[in-house]
């Protein structure tokens, strides 16, 4: 027996294959009858649809064969995705790669074998379309020429597919988009607006408010810098980039939010506190300010006359960031739904709206720099958040 010998392209292979996310799932109608077509033209009584994974084959529709799949180091479907065309074996006794084949010698008995490549776009073979017969046989060039077709068939299904939940997710990520621009423009907004108020009403002098208007003519600055943090995120989304790793120094991160959360702060009386000295971490800087920047949003609209106060340490190679208020907290019921689609947006303590996206983005990126997030807390005696994050 000869092994079928790896693609030159396995690991873009895998990649579309894994794409697919076909694998290990259960039977289709709209493959199903591919495959039993598939018998019926070229009179054969088993038909498949197989995907070669790893280490094995895998039966996506079979048309009579019991079993899920086979080893791929026996499997003749190993050899027919090294070519784009119909690999056919008329007869496996006399053929040194099958003869010996358990397939050949054990229960199965397979002595004919026609299998066309399922050829995804990009020029990727994931699998094959195939017939099987027990005793010796030769397709006609029309019974090939419909298995190619009928190949063709299970790529164009599995390919709109992909371009259908490629679609779902744009359009999910565009709408998350639109949310955290609507959340976080209108916050300096509304700081700026409040100091006109203050200073009209009399609240605050000419002094006062010049301060006040330099800040937020600096939180108004790192807004624009938060949109086109945004908009990077949600290209990464869309594209699939991987995380941008590099050395991070956090108090630089939380010195950078401080400055911009000064007036709302300021507007409720909470002082902000950096407990952060010289640690650092090796992780996606933007996706770090990201999610540091929404707790230190919500420590602040959740509190007030009260204090925020960061810290970090490092222990057995993770690194700790935690974000402690003094605000109002939660009950141990809604705390648990904080990163689900289930949680609703809670008021601030004046009555600032939210929409609950913050968390879950949160919750998204902290997956992909496989970390963790915990809330410890209770109601009227504020809220401390705990990031963990491995350093390398």
């Amino acid at each position: 027996m000869i092994p079928p010998a790896i693609p030159a392209n396995e690991i873009s292979r895998l990649r579309d294959l894994f794409e697919t996310e076909l694998l290990d799932t259960p039977s289709e109608k709209e493959f199903d009858d591919i495959v039993k077509l598939a018998s019926q033209i070229c009179g054969m009584p088993i038909s498949l649809i197989t995907l070669i994974d790893n280490n094995r084959q895998w039966f996506k529709a079979k048309h009579g064969l019991d079993a899920d799949e086979t080893p791929r180091e026996i499997s003749f479907c190993g050899h027919a995705i090294l070519d784009d065309q119909v690999f056919e074996v008329k007869d496996t006794l006399t053929d040194a790669r099958f003869f010996d084949n358990p397939l050949v010698t054990d229960d199965l008995k397979v002595r004919y074998y026609a299998g066309f490549p399922l050829i995804t776009s990009s020029g990727n073979r994931l699998g094959t379309l195939c017939v099987v017969d027990t005793i010796p046989r030769e397709l006609t060039e029309q019974q090939k020429f419909a298995l190619e077709i009928l190949s063709q068939n299970v790529i164009k299904i599995v390919e709109l597919r992909i371009k259908n939940k490629q679609l779902n997710h744009m359009a999910e990520t565009q709408k998350k988009m639109s949310s955290i621009l609507a959340h976080d423009v209108r916050s300096p907004l509304i700081a700026l607006r409040s100091i006109i108020e203050y200073k009209r009403s009399g609240m605050i002098n000419e002094v006062e408010s010049e301060s006040l208007m330099d800040t937020a003519l600096d939180q108004l600055n790192s807004t624009v810098e938060m949109v086109d943090d945004v908009v990077a995120w949600g290209e990464s989304e869309l594209k699939h980039l991987a995380i941008n790793s590099q050395l991070v120094s956090i108090k630089e991160i939380i010195d950078n939010i401080f400055g911009n959360e000064a007036i709302k702060a300021r507007l409720k009386n909470n002082v902000l506190i950096n407990h952060v000295n010289g640690t650092q971490v090796y992780t996606d800087k933007q996706a770090l300010t990201f999610i540091v920047r929404n707790l230190i949003s919500n420590a602040n609209k959740f509190t007030e006359n009260g204090s925020i106060s960061i810290s970090a340490s490092r222990k057995n190679g993770q690194v700790y960031i935690s974000i402690k208020d003094t605000g109002c907290g939660m009950d141990a019921d809604y705390a648990s739904k904080l990163f689900t689609q289930h949680a609703v947006s809670k008021l601030g303590t004046r009555k600032e709206k939210g929409n609950g996206l913050g968390l879950i983005l949160i919750n998204e990126y902290i997956h992909k720099l496989e970390g963790t997030i915990t809330v410890e807390t209770e109601a009227g005696k504020g809220s401390c958040f705990t990031i963990r994050l491995n350093d390398h």
